[in-house]
């Protein structure tokens, strides 16, 4: 007779945020490889925690699986796990949290804590993220390495990182995400969002919130030196939310590039495919989608180093995308300009790339989840 699964609730607030970010991408991959899972006969046994529901249109609905709403709004409730006013339903062999906003088990409670650690960028870069986020982090950074029973990192640089704030390797499993969730793409949608930013033919793209660490400014001057030598007027089409920090308008005032604000999940897999190159260098990463994204479809890309789901602390070798350095304008430039114009390098890097974003499945990123939670009850 097979072993019962446990019992795990899943802490997915970040869903119902009105931009989920990479975080979002993360829980929905994972949703859908656990349900594939399922599917092919994985004993499942899985509920879903989260905030006061919003009115129309709750996000968490499409999964259907149980779920536990709290009468709190998220950043309300945030604090709440924060303060350990309010901690984890009782009942469950495993409480997972797909980031570090997590509520506690209580005291009398056997349940095991799992966080999903993505990145611990806030101590690798400070001047890039906020005085206020880092204290956040850093506080719930000392309170999961106090309680957490295991945690889950996307990429040997995350465990180095964590490993570094004092958690103990045994209690660190690398899942790499998963690259196979990209929406069915929408031409019609993709024609006319292009059409409103004025562009037509080829162009250069990047995904990725408006923030400092994504580096839009350096991207853009790079872009500027080599743009002149271009067969043809390319822009860079810049898609993603604003975030914070300088005004984005300020960071594209270069001629030839233009923002295209975030858009709907097809539009965006029509852009990777249309695109006829992808950029994405952020000063660091702990996994990166975006790039595996782009590559899925097999549009060359150049990426900064520290993209762990490119460069993995210098794995794969050779990597299946030109790598920069962030902080070198130059490298930069030059890296687009051979990945836009070289067309031996072009085909090189879309084989490569297509063959190293094909091997990231969210199943696998699932079964892995399912095998740890198996090892915690």
């Amino acid at each position: 007779m097979a072993e019962a699964a446990p019992s795990v609730i899943m802490v997915v607030d970040q869903l119902r945020r009105p931009v989920p970010g990479g975080i979002g991408s993360y829980a929905r991959g994972l949703l859908g490889g656990l349900a594939a899972c399922a599917d092919a006969g994985s004993p499942l046994e899985l509920t879903l925690l989260a905030s006061r529901a919003p009115r129309h249109g709750d996000p968490l609905d499409e999964f259907g699986r149980p779920l536990i709403t709290s009468r709190l709004s998220g950043p309300l409730l945030t604090r709440a796990w924060d303060r350990r006013l309010v901690r984890a339903p009782r009942g469950f062999d495993v409480v997972h949290s797909v980031s570090l906003a997590a509520p506690l088990p209580r005291r009398s409670s056997t349940s095991r804590l799992v966080l999903s650690v993505h990145d611990l960028a806030w101590r690798r870069h400070p001047e890039a993220t906020t005085a206020r986020g880092r204290r956040w982090h850093e506080a719930a950074m000392h309170r999961a390495r106090d309680h957490a029973a295991a945690f889950v990192v996307p990429s040997r640089l995350v465990a180095h990182d964590l490993m570094a704030a004092g958690v103990d390797r045994a209690r660190v499993a690398i899942v790499a995400a998963g690259a196979d969730h990209l929406a069915a793409p929408d031409p019609a949608g993709t024609d006319a969002v292009l059409a409103r930013l004025g562009v037509s033919g080829e162009f250069l793209l990047t995904v990725g919130t408006l923030e400092p660490r994504k580096n839009i400014e350096r991207l853009v001057l790079a872009y500027g030196r080599v743009r002149r030598s271009l067969p043809g007027p390319w822009p860079l089409v810049i898609v993603g939310p604003i975030g914070w920090g300088r005004e984005p308008s300020r960071a594209v005032a270069t001629s030839g590039a233009v923002l295209a604000g975030a858009v709907p999940a097809a539009v965006l897999s029509e852009l990777y495919r249309r695109a006829r190159a992808f950029a994405y260098v952020p000063l660091t990463e702990g996994y990166g989608l975006p790039p595996l994204e782009a590559m899925r479809v097999g549009t060359p890309s150049v990426v900064a180093c520290e993209v762990p789901s490119v460069n993995d602390l210098g794995d794969p070798e050779p990597a299946p995308a030109r790598l920069v350095d962030p902080f070198d304008v130059e490298d930069i430039a030059s890296g687009l300009g051979a990945v836009l114009t070289d067309d031996a390098v072009r085909a090189d890097l879309a084989a490569r790339g297509t063959e190293h974003a094909r091997t990231r499945t969210w199943r696998a990123a699932a079964q892995q989840h399912l095998d740890l939670w198996s090892t915690l009850r």
